[in-house]
């Protein structure tokens, strides 16, 4: 059994955060031992009564002995009630709280130890501070801020991809990054299936990732802007259809159409004047990169927008800008107009928001006719 009498593993990556708890209860006790040796306490709960349940009844197993030896781990699985919330806050919770801080605090008894797996904590509060002092600390979090997610969901995926042994290109990377999103149990399961439809050939090509990998459902919002930006109607209705069907804020979509035809926008007006310049891609093939803009322009995009969009990887430069070589200016500002009415309508009209929306995109994507 381990010198370390208690383990606290914690944050918003829940793979992590489970995987961790595994390994370490695994290295405690031999899995043909856990059915003696080992005693699980859900912590996942919503309500102040069941909260008080389960501290209680990690507090009994810490205090009893084991059936046939005085070795013994206790897992307080997914605690939900150490963080900032409702349950978290419940003064009756706090007060059972503190008498499992008094515990860690005194020391467990001999031979037990205490692995505790939350989602999230207050690092405020006494139960932290104890835990600081005198337990073994993991923390496993995705960054709140979109730009630092995404670095750390690329170096996981790097050595996603070393331990299958498969390779991708920088441009196939930032496609499957884009149809995944951040979330680690994700970005797990699409490598192994890009591992299984591979097979021996170990080097993925941007084709089977949109062959095989699944869009998270953050991506199938990112999927309909890609769709209207090919000036896919089919593709468009297709995906929209799929986001009603999972509930998504309709408000969201149209938001996210928005913020596509303004970038489309923004690329038409650096095709025209030049600010897009070629380069040498990968393979040889040349693609787009931001190049000077006017002093003015260079203001606009550092200051005064929420993403400069010359830091956004060469490979989606160049999507975008191929993107907005399928509208006219007119058209777009057209697009504007139809998506800021439908946003309008969906706040004060009775028309199904479905119905709205198929509507919208057909006004902007159909092929007009004489």
């Amino acid at each position: 059994m381990s010198d370390t009498s208690v383990y606290l593993i914690y944050g918003n990556d829940e793979y992590l955060v489970s995987a961790k708890g595994k390994q370490i209860v695994a290295d405690l006790i031999p899995e043909a031992e856990r059915m003696l040796k080992l005693d699980v306490v859900d912590g996942a709960v919503d309500t102040v009564d069941a909260a008080v349940t389960a501290i209680n009844q990690c507090l009994a197993a810490l205090q009893s002995l084991g059936l046939f030896s005085d070795e013994k781990v206790i897992w307080l699985q997914n605690a939900s009630f150490f963080a900032d919330n409702r349950t978290g806050k419940s003064a009756t919770v706090q007060e059972h709280v503190l008498r499992l801080v008094q515990l860690i605090k005194k020391g467990l008894p001999s031979g037990q130890v205490l692995v505790i797996t939350a989602s999230g904590i207050d690092k405020r509060r006494a139960f932290y501070k104890a835990c600081k002092a005198g337990a073994e600390l993991h923390e496993f979090s995705t960054p709140e801020k979109s730009y630092q997610a995404d670095r750390v969901a690329g170096e996981k995926l790097d050595q996603m991809l070393a331990k299958a042994e498969l390779k991708m290109t920088s441009r196939a990377k930032v496609a499957f990054l884009e149809k995944v999103g951040v979330d680690t149990r994700q970005l797990v399961n699409e490598v192994e299936k890009l591992s299984v439809y591979v097979g021996e050939n170990k080097n993925v090509d941007i084709d089977q990732i949109y062959a095989i990998v699944s869009s998270s459902r953050e991506a199938l919002s990112w999927d309909l802007a890609d769709a209207f930006g090919k000036r896919d109607l089919s593709r468009a209705l297709l995906i929209l259809r799929q986001l009603i069907f999972q509930k998504e804020n309709v408000i969201g979509l149209v938001v996210g159409l928005e913020n596509r035809i303004r970038e489309l926008l923004i690329y038409r007006e650096a095709l025209k004047n030049g600010w897009l310049v070629s380069k040498p891609g990968y393979g040889g093939r040349p693609s787009l990169a931001w190049g000077e803009v006017a002093p003015e322009v260079d203001e606009i995009f550092a200051s005064h927008m929420g993403r400069d969009p010359r830091k956004i990887h060469p490979f989606r430069v160049s999507l975008l800008a191929e993107q907005a070589r399928k509208f006219s200016r007119k058209r777009l500002m057209y697009c504007l107009e139809q998506v800021t009415e439908a946003h309008a309508k969906l706040v004060s009209s009775r028309i199904p928001p479905e119905m709205t929306l198929e509507f919208l995109l057909i006004r902007m994507l159909a092929v007009a006719r004489k």
